[in-house]
């Protein structure tokens, strides 16, 4: 008779040991353990919040430097300007009065001709009609003059004007005194820019 492995009790199953199933298990806990380890924790909401004050916070301190700044970049180039045009404007009342006081008979159109370059408004016109006469005096006496300037400071000044006091030694020679006489005049000036250059438009003498 013939027998099969059924009849003869034999159990066909593949046998699978205790070990075998740890082992799987474990891996299977790692990789839900690796998955969760790669998911981003969400924030709580108070978190959330405090993030986004703290982004909005460097946001306003960030425009706050770049116009605190600017602002003083703004004053620094004001001041700078201003100390430029105060020292412009002394330096030509200081010319002006040179030019004023440097006039001789040898060399009185000249010397008229550069006081007037120098003025402007009315000042300028008064100075011009009142050339013939002065030339006159200077050629009849011989007269010649010549200036030190002692002093000069600003009174005012912005970017445009500026009155000016000039103190100055005025030296006069004339046909009657070779010698020539010191004269000590303080003046104070007006001046104005035109055209990036400082004009006396007023002229007037301080007792």
């Amino acid at each position: 008779m013939t027998s099969t492995r059924a009849e003869a009790g034999v159990d066909d199953t593949v046998g699978v040991s205790p070990t075998a199933f740890a082992a799987n298990d474990a891996t299977q806990d790692a990789s839900k353990a690796a998955e969760s380890r790669s998911e981003p924790t969400p924030l709580a909401p108070g978190a959330r919040t405090a993030l986004v004050v703290l982004s909005a916070v460097g946001v306003v301190l960030i425009i706050a430097s770049i116009v605190l700044a600017f602002v003083v970049k703004q004053h620094s180039d004001a001041r700078r300007n201003l100390d430029i045009a105060r020292s412009d404007a002394v330096a030509a009342a200081r010319q002006a009065i040179i030019n004023l006081d440097s006039i001789s008979a040898a060399t009185i159109d000249a010397d008229l001709k550069r006081v007037l370059a120098g003025t402007t408004g009315s000042f300028k016109d008064q100075f011009s009609k009142s050339q013939t006469d002065l030339k006159q005096v200077v050629v009849q006496a011989k007269r010649s003059s010549t200036g030190t300037i002692r002093s000069a400071g600003v009174v005012r000044a912005d970017t445009d004007s500026a009155t000016v006091l000039v103190a100055v030694d005025r030296i006069v020679k004339d046909s009657t005194n070779q010698n020539g006489v010191v004269i000590n005049d303080r003046w104070k000036l007006d001046l104005e820019k035109h055209g990036g250059r400082w004009l006396v438009a007023a002229l007037l003498p301080v007792g």
